[in-house]
Formats: C-alpha cells, structure tokens, sequence
C-alpha cells in the first residue's frame, strides 16, 4: 500500500511539472486543474487508507471515523471528476448526493457519540 501512495505522489508531481513546464506557459486549464485535484485527493486517500491499515495493525481496532473520512473524500474525488467525463444523468446525481447526506450523517453521529478526550 505503501508504494502504491508512493507511486501515485510521484505522479502527481510528474503531472505537475509536465503541466507548468510544457508550453504555453500560462495558467493550468480547467480539465488539467480537474485532473490535478483528482490526483491530489487520490494521494490523500491513499494516505488515510495507510494510517488506517497502520492503527489497525497496531490497535487491532478499526477507526471508524477514519473510514468514513476516506469514504467522504472518495465521493469528493468522484464528484470532482465527474465534469471531466461529460454530462451526468440525474439519477446519478441524486445517488451521488445521496451517499454524501448519509456518509455526512454518519460521521457526525459517531463524532457526536464519541466521548471527547481532554
């Protein structure tokens, strides 16, 4: 999992130099900002997934709070990319939202059941 995150920051940077450094040298355009924001939260899934796997193999607990984390920036990205892929169909929106508004839910209600530390 390691090198997967790894590799898929190495690209990140590829892409980032490759966009800045080819000519014209102007502003990144909006599908490269998409693809750039794409692969930044990929890394940052990736990451999260990592520190998940790491206390899992340590506490032998699943943080739950964690997953849902991971599973709202995964949603985040999906939605991020979805301009790049064309028109969506209205029932994909309302899934898609819908899955936000519970994933959303969901985390609240666990952080608010929480005990806080202090």
């Amino acid at each position: 999992m390691a090198f997967v995150v790894l590799m898929a920051t190495v690209n990140l940077i590829y892409i980032l130099a490759l966009a800045l450094i080819s000519p014209p040298f102007v502003i990144l355009q909006i599908d490269e900002l998409l693809s750039f924001f794409g692969a930044v939260l990929l890394v940052l899934i990736g990451v999260e997934l990592l520190e998940t796997f790491k206390a899992f193999q340590l506490d032998k607990t699943v943080n739950v709070l964690m997953v849902f984390l991971v599973a709202l920036i995964a949603v985040a990205r999906k939605v991020i990319l979805m301009e790049m892929n064309g028109p969506s169909d209205d029932m994909e929106l309302l899934g898609l939202s819908a899955t936000i508004i519970s994933l959303s839910l969901g985390y609240y209600l666990i952080k608010k059941s929480t005990p806080r530390e202090g």
